[in-house]
């Protein structure tokens, strides 16, 4: 295992490491060959010159000797827990590092994915579909990006179910950001899985996370989009998703929303509309269940003026003033309420002194 982490650390994609792996038969021998053998196998020239050049470089015993206390680990396409699903995808990663529980790579999963810029609206869906999906027996898988992704993330993570994390760079590299170490630990503290194609430290760019998203889409059986804007990379996703003939699911919004341009679109080109976790379960052939997202228990309000106020937001944010007058109290009343409300989680402060209800 030590010459094939070598050869990852020498940034090698999934179709030398296989030309490699099927002239020589063992990666001892391909890390020793000359460059005679390498060209006999099919390398070209400037891979070859890569090679050569980064072995001189490298002390693989004290590289992967530094793997080793790490805590990661790796699995080739040739494991047995390499998912079959992702095998069957054009180009599929020829090695996955991984931290947490590779078995999740065997469950039936669902990406979602979605814009950096949610709205409410997207973080109200996300937060009320996602939870019911995962515990209906979907591992949901997502590429860790702030935004719809981390939120379904952590709205799998809160109803105690686990999720898949795809990086689009090196898990050590990923640990490096405050935001990604939180998220990652919050995933892994839930029995779930990180896992990356790029070996440990190999840092992010503008290449990297589509590559990412191939494999997103193609270790699920369909792809769930929140939201899109026109030029999202949501959508980079949804593509790959269609090229490898998985279900496509897309979220209807509002039609002057600039996060809903790229869900509409995928709409009109046929991607089914998703209303319900139903909707899903059932394309997916998993049993319906009972609850739909605007199922909530019974609430008990303090007073009436407290009612008049939950009665009176919306999704729409709204500034305390204008909700005062909507609802003929006082601002020093509403105000009072309001910070009721928030502890409850009936109501959400958005910044900027703008409330909407939370459903």
């Amino acid at each position: 295992m030590r010459y094939l982490y070598g050869f990852t650390l020498c940034n090698l994609g999934a179709t030398t490491l296989n030309k490699l792996q099927n002239h020589f038969k063992d990666f001892k021998k391909a890390w020793q060959a000359k460059q005679e053998g390498l060209r006999q196998a099919g390398l070209r020239s400037d891979t070859i010159e890569k090679i050569l050049e980064r072995r001189s470089q490298l002390n693989l015993t004290s590289e992967w000797e530094k793997f080793q206390q790490t805590g990661l680990n790796f699995i080739t396409v040739n494991d047995r827990e390499y998912p079959r699903q992702l095998k069957e995808i054009k180009s599929p990663p020829f090695v996955l590092f991984y931290r947490g529980n590779i078995d999740l790579l065997k469950q039936k999963q669902l990406a979602v994915v979605g814009t950096r810029r949610f709205s409410e609206y997207g973080r109200l869906v996300t937060e009320k579909l996602v939870p019911q999906i995962a515990q209906a027996g979907i591992t949901i898988t997502s590429g860790m990006a702030q935004g719809i992704d981390s939120l379904a993330h952590q709205a799998t993570i809160n109803v105690g179910q686990p999720t898949i994390a795809v990086l689009g760079a090196g898990i050590l590299e990923a640990e490096k950001n405050a935001y990604a170490r939180q998220m990652m630990h919050s995933i892994l503290s839930q029995n779930g899985l990180i896992i990356s194609e790029y070996p440990p430290d190999y840092p992010a760019s503008r290449f990297t996370f589509p590559a990412r998203n191939r494999i997103v889409s193609g270790l699920s059986l369909g792809v769930l989009v929140v939201e899109a804007g026109e030029k999202s990379g949501t959508l980079i996703t949804a593509n790959y998703a269609l090229e490898q003939n998985r279900e496509i699911f897309a979220v209807p919004g509002s039609i002057f929303s600039a996060q809903s341009y790229g869900t509409h679109r995928l709409l009109k080109n046929g991607a089914q509309m998703v209303t319900s976790a139903n909707d899903i379960l059932e394309a997916l052939n998993f049993s319906p269940i009972q609850s739909n997202i605007f199922d909530q228990p019974e609430i008990k309000f303090t007073d009436s003026e407290e009612e008049i106020i939950y009665q009176k937001l919306s999704l729409d944010p709204i500034v305390i003033d204008k909700l005062a007058k909507r609802c003929k109290l006082s601002v020093t009343t509403v105000t009072t309420k309001l910070s009721l409300l928030e502890l409850k989680g009936l109501a959400r402060n958005i910044g900027g002194g703008r409330f909407i209800k939370k459903i």
